[in-house]
């Protein structure tokens, strides 16, 4: 998963054109765990947010249900304290 300094140099490349661009962060996964009532350390956040990064699907894009998903699938796996 790219850095936020690696991200802003990736954009450079772009100059002055529109661009349509998504941003999710280890802070979303963390807002969400808490509104679910759900214990995530922020090691696990950035895990979840580097396997989303991986593995989404395109087509389908990043929405706060793929987040849900992934956040469930960790904690299901016992992973949430890590």
């Amino acid at each position: 998963m790219p850095t936020t300094r690696e991200v802003t140099e990736r954009l450079r490349w772009f100059k002055n054109q529109h661009l349509a661009v998504a941003i999710w962060c280890e802070d979303d996964v963390l807002e969400l765990a808490r509104e679910k009532g759900i214990s995530c350390s922020r090691k696990c956040a950035r895990e979840i947010v580097d396997e989303i990064d991986r593995k989404h699907n395109a087509t389908l894009g990043i929405t706060w249900d793929t987040i849900s998903d992934y956040l469930r699938k960790y904690v299901k796996a016992g992973n949430k304290n890590r």
